[in-house]
């Protein structure tokens, strides 16, 4: 899936059909990386490339690591379709629904492969603008968590409690490093 704005890398999709062709059947979606392309735009920009770079190229793979759930990106995921329609697709009501997805494909035993390959976007530039689609996000994020802790107990037997804690590093603590940056700078740079 892309949004209308993004632009892949070009052998992106040769890569996604070698990848699919020598992975096992238990993988039904690949997560390639985001970025923005207009990352030298403002400080704004600049702080969601490093947030992005860190989500992506660090925390995505490190869960992959530990085989905790792979809360998919907003867009560059790309699915087998089968098993897309069998997970129930996307959720219409969840404004994350593809990190709520990542984690229904968790729950059913399926695998979220994450690829080297970057498909870049453009960044809010606008304050006003950054703190709506933090908002948003921070929002699904809880709501995926409440809607998957329904029975808390069934899904900690089935996910080994590791869904619970992908939930939570999703909102506010991925974003500590870029706040300790930020201060950093200011302290160092601007005074």
């Amino acid at each position: 899936m892309y949004d209308a704005e993004d632009v892949p890398d070009t052998d992106q999709l040769k890569k996604i059909v070698t990848l699919f062709a020598k992975l096992p059947s238990n993988y039904v979606v690949i997560q390639c990386a985001l970025n923005y392309f207009n990352r030298g735009e403002n400080f704004l920009t600049r702080m969601f490339t490093l947030e992005y770079s860190y989500w992506f190229d660090y925390m995505l793979p490190g869960l992959d690591t530990f085989d905790i759930p792979i809360p998919l990106g907003g867009t560059s995921n790309h699915f087998k379709f089968e098993f897309l329609i069998e997970l129930g697709g996307w959720d219409p009501f969840n404004v994350t629904e593809d990190a709520d997805l990542g984690v229904r494909a968790y729950a059913k035993g399926y695998k979220v492969a994450i690829i080297n390959s970057t498909t870049y976007e453009e960044a809010n530039n606008e304050m006003f603008n950054w703190v709506r689609q933090r908002s948003r996000w921070i929002k699904g994020y809880m709501q995926s968590h409440l809607v998957h802790m329904r029975n808390p107990v069934k899904l900690w037997k089935k996910l080994a409690g590791k869904v619970s804690w992908a939930l939570t590093s999703l909102s506010a603590l991925r974003q500590l490093p870029f706040w300790f940056i930020r201060c950093c700078w200011v302290y160092f740079y601007v005074t």
